[in-house]
């Protein structure tokens, strides 16, 4: 049974740091603001839809939602009977709920562990054009949607099947991690290699990064260098490098929204007429995690984001 998900929509988040946004995403990031939420959110945009990125205003560091588009209200209604199906419990959201999030129709759901997703369809783009702050090739976008979210899960296997089953993604690589982390899996919706994934990690739960892919590697290293100063920036997570498995050039860097984004170029794209099997890659046998870069600079305590928690 094929997927009705099309791309990742959006994401957002709840931030006592929400309005550093206004600054920190054009600035760092090359990206315009969109229109700000009701309640104040300062949301980022990347591509004609309003917003791609929303930091709301709150006292912690919480994940608010994830929302995953669908072409068509009739694709709607055909997701929401296979989340029927697969035992979750997905609810129309009220009418003040979607125009607050900019879509025509709106369905809410839990994921396994609890953590809020939404399926949407006819996102509002009511600012057509691409007017960055800075010189900037643009992020690519279109049938990919925004670039992809990956969590913390303590369960990837319990994860990866709720998605297969419920939401119809497609793996794409699965990499078994050296301890204490165990294995990470990577789901695509469309060619984008990975629009979600779950990393393994025992009693934690949360939003770990989200992928900003820019048309031009030039960008990214502007980005890198002359504005976050390299290796030196102490919220970085990870340097440049390049992965082996969607062989992205990128660098992770935390936000005032507590997760971190990964901001990269040339990401591999996968044609399923190919009907490409899943790489099954473990770094315990000697393989390379990395092609190059890609060395952690935060320790691993200042590596674990403030809203996950352990479940009960």
């Amino acid at each position: 049974m094929s997927s009705l998900i099309a791309k990742l929509g959006y994401v957002g988040v709840t931030t006592p740091r929400y309005e550093e946004m206004r600054t920190w995403a054009p600035e760092v990031l090359g990206c315009m603001l969109g229109p700000d939420g009701a309640d104040g959110a300062v949301r980022v945009k990347i591509d004609d839809a309003d917003y791609r990125l929303s930091f709301h205003p709150g006292d912690e560091y919480k994940l608010a939602y994830v929302g995953y588009e669908v072409l068509s209200h009739r694709d709607l209604d055909a997701a929401v009977k296979r989340l029927e199906d697969a035992g979750a419990k997905p609810q129309f959201a009220d009418e003040a709920t979607a125009e607050a999030r900019g879509v025509q129709q709106l369905v809410q759901f839990a994921d396994p562990f609890g953590q809020p997703h939404e399926l949407f369809c006819y996102q509002e783009s009511n600012y057509r054009y691409w007017n960055p702050p800075r010189p900037h090739a643009g992020f690519v976008t279109g049938g990919q949607g925004l670039g992809h979210a990956v969590f913390v899960v303590p369960d990837a296997r319990q994860a990866v099947d709720f998605y297969i089953d419920a939401l119809g993604f497609l793996t794409s690589d699965i990499v078994r991690l050296r301890a204490p982390l165990g294995v990470m899996w990577f789901l695509r919706a469309n060619p984008r290699h990975h629009s979600v994934a779950f990393l393994e990690i025992p009693n934690l739960l949360g939003l770990h990064h989200v992928y900003l892919e820019s048309a031009a590697l030039d960008d990214v290293g502007y980005s890198y260098f002359d504005v976050l100063g390299g290796d030196a920036n102490p919220d970085l997570l990870m340097n440049l490098g390049r992965h082996i498995g969607d062989q992205v050039v990128s660098y992770y860097i935390r936000t005032p929204g507590g997760f971190f984004i990964e901001y990269g170029w040339d990401g591999l794209p996968i044609d399923d007429l190919e009907r490409r099997s899943p790489h099954n890659i473990d770094l315990n046998k000697g393989k390379r995690p990395e092609m190059w870069g890609h060395k952690f600079r935060l320790q691993p305590n200042e590596a674990v984001h403030p809203y996950q928690a352990v479940p009960q």
